[in-house]
């Protein structure tokens, strides 16, 4: 079916489909005005290392050697192992559920990035309004420094052999995500779409229905018509029976006419003879 033909099609039903257009677009507009909305928050870590006494220090105090330094992450060829195990207890299922105990939303996104040396942790919550979002990513930051503590002093590792969260960017000021808002407007869209094809079917449907039940009805007129068979002429006289069907059969031959009718003028010649004598005398 070509473009054309498609809008023929909508241009005959345009009664089911405006109706259907105007509740689409109506509901696509409400949505986007007064639908729900989405507002998005970001704060930043950075990780350093820890600051492992040196042979100086040592010497200096000896103290410093009956410190517990057995932190598993120090042990560890890869510097940025610590802060993706972070990453990874953040996006746990454990951590949405203690958020959502705590009435905040559970929506949100932990990633990392690394900045030379060191490692950065970028953490990014969303929320039904700005103070949602804005609590969820405080409590995710606080939670990130909970469990990088938790890690390292698996062994009782003391706190100078502790990696350390330093805050790179604070909490930002929420923002509202227009996509969100765009994708309901496309699924309302599509929505309503569906139903002005839905319109157009009905009302080409109807169209069908009215058009066989016309054929019908014209069927049924024009059916006893043809079996009565054409009708007697207009001028033909009230009363009158038909002919006999033998009479009709039955021909008088030529002959027989001819001379019937000369015995009839010959008697009527008869006839008239004495009232020809009686008008002379």
């Amino acid at each position: 079916m070509d473009s054309v033909a498609v809008f023929r099609t909508i241009w005959r039903q345009k009664w089911f489909a405006l109706p259907a257009v105007v509740l689409a677009v109506a509901a696509a507009v409400f949505v986007y005005l007064e639908g729900p909305r989405t507002y998005d928050s970001t704060q930043s870590f950075a990780l350093a290392n820890p600051r492992v006494p040196t042979e100086k220090e040592i010497d200096a105090d000896p103290s410093l050697l009956e410190l517990n330094s057995d932190n598993p992450y120090l042990r560890s060829s890869d510097p940025n192992l610590v802060a993706n195990v972070v990453i990874t207890r953040l996006n746990s299922k454990e951590t949405a559920d203690r958020l959502e105990a705590l009435g905040l939303s559970s929506d949100y996104v932990v990633n990392s990035g690394a900045l030379g040396g060191g490692l950065v942790v970028s953490i990014s919550a969303s929320g039904d309004t700005p103070r949602e979002s804005l609590s969820a990513v405080t409590e995710l930051g606080t939670l990130m420094d909970t469990y990088l503590y938790e890690l390292q002093t698996v062994n009782g590792a003391d706190e100078r052999y502790l990696f350390t969260a330093i805050m790179v960017a604070a909490p930002s000021q929420p923002t509202e995500q227009l996509s969100s808002r765009l994708r309901t407007v496309v699924v309302v869209g599509i929505a309503g779409l569906i139903l002005v094809f839905g319109a157009i079917s009905l009302g080409t449907w109807i169209d069908s229905v009215r058009k066989e039940r016309a054929a019908r009805r014209r069927s049924r007129e024009s059916g006893p018509a043809a079996e009565e068979g054409p009708e007697a002429p207009e001028d033909a006289e009230e009363g009158t029976e038909p002919p006999d069907e033998g009479q009709e059969r039955k021909t008088v031959p030529k002959a027989r006419v001819r001379r019937s009718e000369k015995r009839d003028l010959a008697f009527l010649d008869d006839a008239q003879v004495p009232q020809s004598d009686a008008r002379g005398r």
